[in-house]
């Protein structure tokens, strides 16, 4: 799969963004490869950890790796990179499928700030970098409080959210996640197996397995259960529908089989999440 963006709308909704929150923006795509980011320049502590082969080749795997988590969760998170920096990521969905990633990078909080430049401090000593250097570029990094960057991953989702709507991204050729995202949506009531949707596409169970993992960051099988929940949590807020009319709705004839799958995926039991939907929680 191969995403394709509106680099130059992209790049001034970045601009956009940066002058009002003042936190550096990067782009990836479906690949994990940089697409843009705001500003262009890297902070000079970037600079310093990039300017050898190790920390460069760090900076790589720390992006992808957050990339994956953000696909597997299918939500922002806020998370320490492996320069001990304070970054946000959230996955830009289209379709079903993951499309890119959008990046709050290069934070510094200001709560516990001299712990925090005394951990980049270490991290970085570990590829050879002078201490007072490392500590005079990473003070250049402005602050932010807790609150702040708490509340700045909930823009970013808005953010990633705009781009979707705004169709600053798109797939390239015709894209088989999302059809096979489409199939499963409109045949819930049905029997979704591996074996049914790789009839329907002509594809091999590799090639769904491969499909999936790589569009939806996860197995078919759990994919379809993640969808059949979705599905079943928007349900809930018809008050006339019992659980188990619910569970028939997204495919689960077994309602205590239904419950079980709820449950592990939700945190709570139908039931429960239910009532909490009438109290408006």
């Amino acid at each position: 799969m191969i995403s394709s963006f509106e680099k130059n709308r992209l790049n001034d909704l970045l601009k956009d963004f940066y002058t009002v929150v003042g936190i550096r923006i990067s782009v990836f795509d479906d690949e994990f490869r940089m697409v843009t980011e705001y500003p262009a320049d890297l902070p000079d502590i970037c600079k310093l950890v990039r300017s050898t082969q190790k920390g460069a080749a760090a900076c790589k795997n720390c992006d992808n790796e957050a990339c994956k988590r953000a696909k597997k969760l299918r939500e922002p998170h806020i998370y320490t990179c492996h320069a001990g920096l304070t970054e946000e990521i959230t996955p830009i969905r289209l379709g079903g499928g993951v499309i890119g990633y959008a990046i709050f990078a290069h934070m510094m909080p200001a709560e516990g700030y001299d712990e925090a430049v005394a951990e980049v401090v270490r991290r970085c000593a570990a590829y050879g970098y002078d201490e007072a250097e490392t500590e005079n570029a990473v003070r250049k990094i402005k602050k932010h409080s807790l609150e702040k960057i708490t509340a700045s991953a909930r823009l970013l989702d808005a953010i990633a959210s705009y781009v979707q709507i705004s169709n600053l991204a798109s797939w390239k050729n015709d894209d088989i996640s999302s059809r096979i995202n489409t199939f499963i949506e409109k045949n819930l009531t049905e029997k979704l197996d591996s074996d049914t949707i790789c009839r329907h596409f002509f594809i091999s169970r590799t090639k769904l397995y491969q499909i999936s993992i790589q569009s939806f960051g996860m197995g078919i099988a759990q994919y379809v259960t993640y969808k059949r929940v979705e599905r079943a949590k928007e349900l809930m807020s018809d008050e006339n529908a019992t659980v188990t009319a619910i569970a028939r709705e997204v495919g689960v004839d077994d309602y205590n089989y239904f419950c079980k799958l709820f449950r592990k995926a939700v945190g709570t039991p139908p039931g429960k999440y239910r009532a909490k939907l009438r109290k408006g929680e």
